[in-house]
């Protein structure tokens, strides 16, 4: 267990922190991606899973609109909120597996590009020690987020999974035989013969792992993101640090000799070059994951209403109210890992040109004046996560919780 988790401690190379969590929930359920083929049991993994999960899906949004025909708008809600969830779900399960192959190309430059030794041979030992602490904080600090939200997200299917056991259980204890009445964890549409013994164990059973399937998969593919961003966020930090670091030894400096100019000169080329590098491979990982953040956007709030509504319905009910509270907590950090990913890439790639900004440019020559202009107008142009309609950062994530809220007044007056 203490290896399993081995991401979660301190001081542990980079390839333990990188993409721990995504690899853990993706590689289970079949969905983590590779270049080479996949194997016939990691092809036959991914399948069971998604028709475990598309059963679920259109067995529970079934099931809603049955109660808003029976005009049960609690009931109605409390099964949309997880419904909508592995809808979500099952959807970001499909992009994962059309794009596969073009997410392990990402995966294999972004480790090229982290773990590449430095190509400036002049750069002093105290820069190549910076841009390795930059990179591995931010890799153990994505870990421990990815693991956090996961956490969350296993505890409320947890809870929802034993919350009719315990129902029965206490009828048992109180001795209130007549009003045990056993129920599956989530709110499906199922044949009958299937509620009954001998078969409602296996239906218990289907129904509850149809939500740790939505977990696993979700858990690994926001995590996928919110990793990516940091990586992003990291390189970014890394370049400013070698902006530093190579006018470094001419702050003292009056003027530059023509040796010196060439050397510089040479050095911000790669800098430019490095800096595209990094645009172009987030515009790459920004379109192949439009659908899923748009996706992921346009249900967030809705969820987000939807559970803070019940657990305001249901405050009474001790065991609801904790229910809610942490679907509430689940939803809020899964949309919170877009949004402070996204602020994480925005802030980092417009800080590169404060710093260069900063630096004593005023010795170059008008040629190597030209590549710091152009670094200093790449850098102005924000490198955004943005798809159609919603850009994530944390100013939306607020913008969001606002909108929730209104939500939540409009559904309370009309009680």
């Amino acid at each position: 267990m203490a290896i399993l988790f081995r991401f979660l401690q301190r001081q542990q190379p980079l390839d333990v922190y990188f993409f721990a969590v995504p690899h853990l929930c993706l590689n289970m359920m079949g969905f983590w991606p590779q270049n080479e083929r996949q194997s016939i049991g990691v092809r036959c993994r991914a399948l069971v899973h998604f028709i475990v999960l598309a059963i679920g899906v259109l067995t529970e949004l079934h099931a809603g609109y049955a109660y808003l025909e029976k005009r049960e708008i609690v009931l109605a809600l409390e099964t949309f909120c997880p419904g909508s969830t592995s809808a979500v779900t099952l959807l970001k399960m499909i992009t994962m597996w059309c794009y596969r192959h073009d997410l392990a190309l990402m995966l294999n430059r972004v480790k090229q590009m982290l773990c590449t030794d430095d190509d400036h041979p002049s750069m002093d030992t105290g820069c190549a020690v910076e841009k390795k602490a930059i990179i591995h904080a931010h890799a153990m600090m994505s870990s421990r987020i990815n693991f956090w939200t996961l956490s969350m997200a296993f505890f409320t299917c947890t809870v929802y999974d034993l919350k009719p056991v315990i129902l029965v259980l206490v009828l048992y204890v109180q001795k209130r035989y007549d009003e045990i009445h056993w129920s599956t964890p989530f709110n499906m549409t199922m044949p009958q013969c299937l509620l009954q013994a001998p078969w409602f164990p296996l239906t218990y059973i289907f129904t509850a792992y149809t939500g740790y399937v939505t977990i696993f998969m979700f858990g690994g593919s926001d995590g996928f993101y919110f990793e990516f961003c940091t990586h992003i966020s990291s390189l970014f930090k890394a370049l400013q640090a070698e902006i530093l670091s190579i006018f470094r030894p001419f702050n003292d400096s009056i003027c530059l000799s023509q040796m010196e100019s060439l050397e510089l000169e040479k050095h911000l080329k790669l800098i430019i070059i490095k800096h595209n590098a990094i645009i172009e491979l987030t515009k790459f990982f920004r379109k192949r994951y439009a659908i899923i953040t748009l996706a992921h956007f346009v249900s967030a709030g809705l969820v987000i209403a939807f559970s803070i509504f019940n657990l305001l319905i249901m405050s009474s009910n001790g065991l609801d109210a904790i229910l809610y509270v942490a679907y509430t907590m689940a939803a809020l950090s899964q949309l919170l890992v877009y949004c402070y990913g996204g602020t994480l890439v925005a802030q980092s790639s417009t800080e590169l040109a404060t710093v260069i900004s900063l630096s004593s440019w005023q010795l170059c020559k008008p040629r190597q004046r030209q590549y710091i202009i152009m670094i200093i107008l790449r850098s102005q142009r924000t490198v955004s996560m943005a798809v159609p309609f919603f850009s994530p950062s944390l100013p939306t994530f607020a913008s969001i919780l606002q909108t929730s809220g209104s939500f939540i007044a409009l559904a309370k007056s009309f009680q």
